[in-house]
């Protein structure tokens, strides 16, 4: 196995910055500094440009399926369980096993760019799962389902897994006003009356957020999730995205499931994009979008140490991007991007997903991978995606086809 190499780009956005010319090393899993490898060098051509590989801040692993389900708009999220469980898609997904359903989530990730993902879900659900997928799953993190009457009881209640937060410097991630009946608008009181609300605290959806739960939110420093395809999928509404940002707060965006949100986090981006310009009449920023899915999730979920930038002792976490025509704005190539534009995936120094030209990379790192083609190129992936679909479709019945991980 290749312990040591580095990439050699044209392009490298850190994603602070902006290099040229310059290199990457990558020793032991990890980067260690910006020179070249007196073992191996890789040349990234002008046709890429290198990012630190991407966080998809919300997830639900185990609700990995397609088609989207649900009869909306809703008035809350808990009209649309109902529809969820009753719907014949789900009891589809449940003919599974939940490490299948687990590991098409986790290659509709991969092949999307992203290795770090946080599943939303008890502990005890994807604990024994986690391991065994070929991107990372993060693992420490307290959580309730929702603040609000309509919690699904995950956890040990928010008073006591915040507190738990606090203890162990780690997020502690809910739901928080996804709907607009008057329970749900209580979110942030909630939270407040517990005490749980500073900067370990991570909120996803919050359509319902009044300008006073923003300011709030903002002066304890606390995180904020946006997931807009999702949002508008279920509610016809989305948060008050300008608003939050404008405030100040830390925010992040994540795909929530393909049951209700878009197929992966470059749609996702792309569709939040084009919503904010329906609301606003302004461009999102590229460079803003980029640190939503970068820097800002590893930050709100407190391993900014390890991950979500290209720097000198963080693991090598790398992406690698086809450029688009836009070579005075980098960032553009990743809000641009689509699946068949991901041209490398590494994850700790280790190649887990790219383009042919990479063979080499992949064949010196030891890891086993397999041939499949997506909208057209020809990939290396790590693991064995194909024969999972062909025992999804054989465990289902019928030729299934999941768009979000189109083999």
């Amino acid at each position: 196995m290749m312990k040591e190499y580095s990439l050699d780009s044209s392009v490298l956005v850190t994603p602070l910055e902006i290099k040229t010319n310059t290199s990457v090393l990558i020793s032991d899993g990890r980067i260690k500094g910006f020179n070249r490898s007196k073992i191996k060098n890789i040349k990234i051509g002008d046709e890429y440009v290198v990012f630190p590989a991407l966080i998809n801040a919300h997830d639900h692993l185990f609700g990995t399926y397609y088609p989207k389900i649900g009869n909306g708009p809703y008035i809350c999220w808990l009209p649309w369980d109902y529809d969820l469980k009753s719907s014949p898609i789900y009891a589809e997904r449940n003919k599974n096993t939940p490490l299948d359903i687990y590991l098409i989530g986790a290659y509709k990730n991969l092949i999307s760019g992203v290795t770090t993902v946080h599943d939303h879900i008890p502990h005890e659900i994807n604990d024994p799962l986690v391991d065994k997928l070929p991107i990372r799953v993060i693992t420490r993190y307290s959580l309730s389902h929702e603040a609000s009457a309509y919690d699904l009881k995950w956890g040990e209640g928010i008073e006591i897994e915040f507190k738990k937060a606090v203890k162990e410097d780690i997020p502690f991630v809910t739901h928080i006003e996804e709907g607009f009946d008057e329970e749900s608008l209580r979110g942030i009181d909630i939270l407040e009356s517990f005490g749980a609300l500073d900067d370990h605290t991570v909120l996803i959806h919050g359509i319902g957020f009044s300008k006073s739960d923003i300011e709030r939110i903002a002066k304890k420093k606390a995180n904020f999730i946006w997931c807009p395809g999702s949002n508008m999928f279920m509610f016809n509404r989305t948060a008050k995205i300008k608003e939050i940002i404008e405030a100040g707060v830390n925010v992040s965006i994540g795909t929530d499931s393909p049951a209700t949100g878009e197929l992966n986090l470059l749609e996702e981006v792309r569709f939040g994009k084009k919503v904010y310009k329906e609301l606003y009449g302004e461009d999102l920023d590229d460079k803003l979008i980029v640190l939503m899915i970068t820097i800002n999730p590893a930050r709100a979920f407190r391993i900014l140490d390890e991950l979500g930038t290209i720097e000198e002792g963080k693991l090598a976490d790398i992406l690698v991007v086809r450029a688009n025509n836009n070579k005075n704005n980098p960032y553009s190539s990743i809000v641009e991007a689509k699946l068949e534009d991901i041209a490398l995936v590494i994850m700790e120094g280790r190649p887990l997903y790219g383009d042919e030209v990479f063979e080499e990379l992949f064949e010196e790192s030891g890891n086993n991978h397999t041939k499949i083609t997506i909208e057209g190129r020809t990939k290396l992936v790590a693991g064995n995606p194909k024969a999972l679909m062909d025992k999804i479709r054989n465990q289902v019945g019928f030729n299934k086809f999941l768009p979000f991980l189109p083999i």
